[in-house]
């Protein structure tokens, strides 16, 4: 199919009361249709603000089809809600571009990076302690520390990491601990980790070195105010379950999110390293793996009782788009998960406007047995009156 995209209209036209509405969504469909996010300015790579690359998260929504969402949804002073936030995506963009942004995660990993992109000092006060602060090493034990997160980093390197982890944590300086996790490993200089993929920790391929950890925390700084970061925000964070939304009845004006990929990816292993640095051993992770929405056989049961909440707190004729990809069961046969949760979210009250599917290109960052060519779906919903 390569570039190509196909409309499916699930529910008539007719079937909604409110012409201008109707005519709304069609532009939004239409648009959509055009995957403006692959033309100039957003094809530049890396386009969007630099904070959008304090840390990489599996299956994170690329900055400019946030952006691209946010403008045909909302206007500035608008409250965008994305119940699924991951690191932060959607909210970032959506308070960057002057809309109420609220991002709920149950991942610790990805709500500390979201909370750590609405930390906002100058950047001199954020270099001035980093050259101020004194790490002691010597008090650290790393007895209880896997062998797993062992083989990634030089003995002494990993002391400071831990050490630098606790004061951060200790003095709420989210900022810093989001950067520190931002180069927590990967395959260049500026990471403190033994060579390996950015996004999933694969085994190393090379021993690990000594790398001096507050240089690289500055440097990572830096980087991230490479573009210009207004101090005013109105967007949060809230770690929290989606099942149960503790946000005000119609208080949204438009929802935005990509909810987890139906038992295609797992949030919590190929986050590993990141979440076991900020204390999550294997029995917590097994928990929090426990308590997601990644299992197969109760998926729509747990997205239904999101759309219970989603229905509650987005206004009457607000619009709701769900970012998805499809389940591979072979490589012959895949669950449209669109499909699916339309059919579950028209039960609840919302009318499926329609669905654009677009072919991503697979990740480079990502080894070759790993990589699958991806489907999104863009699912359109209303919640009706």
């Amino acid at each position: 199919m390569g570039s190509e995209l196909s409309l499916q209209y699930i529910s008539s036209v007719n079937s909604l009361s409110n012409i201008r509405s109707n005519v709304r969504l069609l532009k939004i469909l239409k648009i959509l249709k055009e995957t403006p996010w692959k033309k100039q300015p957003f094809s530049k790579q890396n386009w969007g603000h630099s904070l959008h690359h304090m840390s990489p998260y599996v299956g994170k929504m690329k900055p400019a089809i946030a952006h691209v969402l946010i403008d045909l949804l909302s206007k500035p002073g608008d409250t965008i809600l994305d119940p699924f936030c991951g690191v932060g995506t959607v909210p970032l963009e959506a308070d960057l571009m002057g809309r109420k942004a609220i991002g709920i995660d149950l991942n610790p990993y990805a709500f500390t990076i979201t909370r750590a992109k609405f930390e906002r000092l100058p950047l001199e006060k954020q270099l001035d302690w980093l050259k101020s602060v004194s790490i002691d090493t010597k008090s650290v034990d790393i007895s209880k520390i896997s062998d797993f997160v062992k083989q990634f980093y030089n003995i002494d390197t990993l002391k400071e990491m831990i050490a630098l982890r606790n004061i951060l944590i200790q003095e709420k300086r989210f900022f810093l601990l989001g950067a520190l996790l931002g180069i927590l490993h990967g395959h260049r200089p500026g990471h403190l980790s033994a060579t390996t993929s950015l996004v999933i920790p694969f085994k190393p391929k090379t021993t690990p070195e000594y790398r001096a950890v507050i240089p690289r925390v500055i440097e990572k700084v830096k980087r991230l105010y490479k573009d210009e970061i207004p101090m005013n925000s109105e967007g949060k964070a809230i770690f929290a379950d989606s099942r149960n939304i503790s946000l005000n009845k119609n208080e949204v004006d438009a929802i935005i999110t990509s909810p987890p990929y139906f038992d295609t990816l797992d949030y919590v292993q190929d986050n590993k390293l990141r979440l076991e640095f900020l204390g999550l051993n294997e029995r917590k992770r097994d928990d929090l793996k426990h308590n997601l929405i990644q299992n197969r056989n109760t998926y729509i049961e747990d997205m239904i009782q999101v759309g219970d909440n989603l229905k509650r707190v987005l206004k009457p004729g607000g619009v709701c788009i769900f970012v998805l990809g499809d389940m591979n069961l072979s490589d012959k046969k895949t669950v449209n998960t669109a499909r699916v949760v339309s059919k579950a979210y028209e039960s609840l009250g919302f009318s499926t406007f329609g669905i654009t599917s677009d072919w991503m290109p697979t990740n480079k960052a990502i080894p070759s047995v790993y990589k699958r060519r991806k489907l999104d779906r863009f699912l359109v919903m209303i919640n009706n009156k």
